[in-house]
């Protein structure tokens, strides 16, 4: 899907499945201090995030990841500055049964059903990877 605006949110068509992948590219602004990917149980800013992916470039250029659950975030983890300002990207998140990548689940995967995307960002698509529709 091409994304029109920043903020975005929409639904995960069929709710996130292990195996899938979602595909975010966009362009990190020069200007850029901090965006989030947002993986939420609902379309609802007060909804729970089962990963919330947040690059910072506030001098400790870092990523941060973390879970919202029942009103509060988590311990914060953080890895290493994977964006260049000014330059295109390509994240590729991956939903396995146990983590996203490193992020082991705090709230269980098939509460996730919508993805917002926030902050000093520029999105050109998103897509969602990897599961077969059922054919019965």
């Amino acid at each position: 899907m091409i994304v029109q605006a920043i903020p975005y949110m929409g639904p995960i068509s069929g709710g996130l499945k292990e195996g899938m992948s979602v595909v975010v590219k966009g362009v990190a602004p020069l200007n850029m201090t901090r965006f989030a990917i947002n993986l939420r149980c609902a379309e609802s800013d007060s909804s729970d995030i089962a990963l919330h992916f947040n690059p910072r470039f506030d001098g400790k250029d870092k990523v941060v990841f973390n879970a919202f659950k029942g009103g509060s975030w988590g311990s914060e983890e953080f890895y290493q500055m994977p964006l260049t300002k000014g330059e295109a990207f390509e994240f590729v998140i991956k939903a396995t049964s146990e983590d996203f990548y490193t992020f082991h689940h705090r709230i269980p995967l098939d509460r996730v059903c919508a993805i917002e995307i926030k902050g000093d960002v520029s999105v050109q698509t998103i897509h969602f990877m990897g599961v077969r529709p059922r054919i019965y």
